[in-house]
């Protein structure tokens, strides 16, 4: 699994994202709680509560 740090303009860490091998992620804010969801195969983006949110990765959009 891979991760990506998300940092701000002042390089303050702001989230994760975890990419599985199949191409899934998952987001992550800086104290590591799930946001939300991006299952590649149905190419959708879901909120922590598995409610869809959109279609493609948006899944930035759900930083706060």
């Amino acid at each position: 699994m891979e991760r990506i740090t998300l940092k701000d303009s002042r390089y303050r860490v702001i989230g994760y994202v975890d990419i599985a091998p199949n191409g899934d992620k998952t987001l992550r804010n800086e104290r590591f709680q799930v946001l939300g969801y991006y299952k590649k195969q149905a190419d959708i983006t879901q909120d922590a509560r598995f409610m869809t949110v959109g279609r493609g990765d948006i899944l930035t959009l759900l930083l706060k």
